[in-house]
């Protein structure tokens, strides 16, 4: 057995800090598995942002079903989706990164961000002719709560040593490089590591940004 000297970032409940916020890693895993897996099946013929497409869209989308019934909501802030609790205890997306999860000991960090990680919590530019008085009124609400609530990224990183699958973490910035990329953070949840069945190859292009996800919506 061995034992590992290095001082962690997380903490030995990090699960029980993620049920503070009405999440967990089985939520996650739920989330992110359709994604990951589509990405895996990916040919040599796709291009080489696809996979990371799937992974992006699959999870957003997955992750909207599943939270939506306890009362999440998702907006657009700068074109940027976001999930954002009922309660207004934060507001999260989805993000690659490098160095993420507790068994790797160096700070993680993004690729290069657009406005809306730059800019936090922007205002969402709301049209009021989209929605009726009870939805615009419960759509003003959730852009008033993503401006106000911690904003988190559900970081994921590609693993192929051992047993294929994804590196997961929850955590919130709190700076950026010059290059654009979040490489500071506030606070650090640690969440189990997703097994993927299958090869993950596909995921796993060179560190060149083309698998990036932070995908820009405009908005119409």
């Amino acid at each position: 057995m061995s034992i590992f000297t290095t001082e962690s970032p997380f903490e030995s409940n990090d699960e029980h800090r993620l049920a503070a916020f009405d999440l967990s890693s089985i939520i996650f895993h739920d989330g992110l598995r359709r994604g990951a897996s589509r990405a895996s099946n990916r040919s040599t013929w796709a291009l080489e942002s696809s996979a990371g497409t799937d992974i992006y869209h699959d999870s957003i989308e997955d992750l909207h079903r599943l939270l939506k019934p306890s009362g999440w909501r998702l907006v657009f802030v700068d074109g940027q989706p976001r999930l954002v609790h009922p309660g207004g205890k934060l507001s999260f997306t989805v993000s690659s990164g490098i160095n993420v999860g507790s068994a790797n000991m160096r700070t993680p960090r993004t690729r290069k961000k657009g406005a809306a990680t730059r800019n936090s919590l922007a205002a969402i530019d709301l049209s009021p002719s989209l929605f009726g008085d009870k939805e615009a009124e419960t759509a003003a609400h959730s852009a008033e709560v993503a401006e106000s609530a911690p904003f988190y990224l559900l970081l994921c990183e590609r693993v192929t040593r051992g047993s294929n699958g994804l590196a997961l973490e929850f955590s919130r910035p709190a700076g950026m490089a010059e290059g654009g990329s979040v490489n500071q953070w506030r606070d650090r949840i640690a969440v189990a590591y997703l097994s993927i069945e299958g090869d993950i190859e596909t995921f796993g292009k060179p560190d060149n940004g083309d698998d990036e996800f932070d995908v820009t919506v405009e908005p119409r």
